[in-house]
């Protein structure tokens, strides 16, 4: 069968297995559509009625898979597909199959999927969470529950002043968190994660974060994805960063400074002494208002915040020195720590 009449009789198919016949016709092999989890959609000329579990190891270095006198080459269908679908193409050394074939085969396939919906693909995925975040209640969640664990937290991404390459920035990240969903708001990224995934992409997202000059903050797991627009409000905060990925429950307090309406009387509740730190930092060009600040969130460890801010311990001690003596402070004192650690975000959310 030549390329036309196999591209003209494709978009006659009305069923997926007449599809597949017409594949293994134009291929003249044997052939087996898939999913994830072994299950054989539809097939041409195999007596296979389940794939091995061995055929669908994503990392899997093998080429060929055998079944009795038949080898196998795996292509994946759609590889932003909510659930990954494999072709299996038989190959034999007297007949190779011909990969730029294959390659029309697995187009004119997933064209089939998308005119009739078969397999939703990641950009469904992804307007479905964006309408999530906007109308919580009106949204029908069916199609992200194969997505989701247990328990889950919702990240934003947020790009320094003067960062660039967004484009980049956002097809990388795809790329890391696929197939789960990804929403654009303005210049501020919303996705989600599995609570059991965060560890080992922690610092994946770090590294992508100080390429790229965005910081990340990360909700507290919850296991109700109806809930997501309030974990994102939450992380979308006037929250101040403290490193490229931030947890959040650190920050709560903002939700609740959020409802306080009397601005002068937040104001009057902060440290002072920030202020006249702040304007001592103008005046000298000195960097220790951010110093304290990461001192304090570091719990008061000295190698922890040189390391945090890149300084040697000796000349973060000398910085601290100064601190104390233009402020009265005592860092062996929780509740005047306390204090400053809560003026800071008073700071922060009146933007001072």
């Amino acid at each position: 069968m030549n390329t036309e009449d196999f591209l003209l009789k494709s978009i006659q198919c009305s069923t997926l297995d007449e599809l597949t016949d017409l594949v293994a016709a134009y291929l003249d092999q044997p052939l087996i559509l898939a999913d994830q989890s072994g299950r054989i959609i539809s097939n041409s000329h195999t007596t296979l009625i389940q794939i091995p579990t061995d055929w669908l190891t994503p990392a899997a270095n093998v080429s060929l898979y055998r079944h009795d006198q038949l080898e196998f080459i795996r292509n994946i269908i759609n590889p932003l597909a909510l659930n990954m679908w494999y072709l299996f193409t038989a190959h034999t050394k007297r007949h190779p199959v011909v990969h730029d074939k294959v390659q029309l085969a697995i187009r004119a396939i997933n064209s089939f999927i998308d005119r009739y919906a078969l397999n939703p693909n990641q950009s469904e995925v992804n307007n479905l969470f964006s309408q999530l975040l906007t109308q919580p209640a009106q949204t029908d969640t069916t199609l992200l529950q194969p997505l989701l664990g247990d328990k889950m937290v919702c990240v934003t991404a947020t790009p320094e002043a003067g960062a660039t390459n967004q484009t980049a920035f956002i097809q990388q990240l795809r790329d890391l968190i696929a197939p789960m969903p990804l929403a654009e708001d303005q210049q501020r990224l919303t996705f989600l994660l599995n609570a059991d995934d965060l560890s080992q992409l922690q610092p994946q997202l770090k590294q992508l974060g100080t390429f790229f000059h965005h910081y990340f903050f990360i909700s507290e797991a919850y296991g109700d994805v109806s809930k997501t627009a309030e974990f994102r409000n939450i992380c979308a905060q006037r929250l101040g960063t403290l490193t490229v990925v931030n947890a959040t429950q650190k920050y709560n307090i903002y939700v609740i400074l959020s409802q306080v309406d009397n601005a002068s009387l937040l104001k009057n509740t902060m440290c002072s002494q920030l202020l006249f730190l702040k304007k001592y930092d103008r005046q000298h060009h000195g960097e220790l208002f951010k110093t304290l600040f990461e001192f304090l969130e570091n719990d008061c460890k000295i190698s922890v915040t040189a390391d945090q801010l890149h300084l040697h311990r000796n000349s973060l001690t000398k910085r601290l020195q100064k601190i104390q003596d233009l402020i009265e402070i005592n860092f062996d004192d929780p509740d005047k720590t306390f204090g400053l650690r809560l003026s800071y975000r008073l700071f922060n959310f009146l933007q001072l």
